[in-house]
């Protein structure tokens, strides 16, 4: 889902490479997450990604938040 380009509005990587960032939660359950999971659930998703050793990273420089 992260190659997609189709998806870059939602989800993409940081520019580093080593994270990836949500811009558009609510589009992004709406749109990707029902393609690739039998649910549409944020919640869910963040709960296995937390599952498979993924943490949320907060950059300070400009207060965003990353997953």
């Amino acid at each position: 889902m992260l190659s997609c380009l189709n998806f870059s509005n939602y989800i993409k990587w940081d520019n580093s490479g080593l994270s990836f960032t949500i811009i558009d939660v609510t589009g992004f359950t709406e749109n990707v997450l029902r393609l690739y999971f039998r649910h549409n659930k944020f919640l869910s998703f963040v709960r296995s990604l937390n599952l498979y050793g993924f943490q949320k990273v907060i950059n300070f420089s400009n207060n965003v938040k990353k997953k």
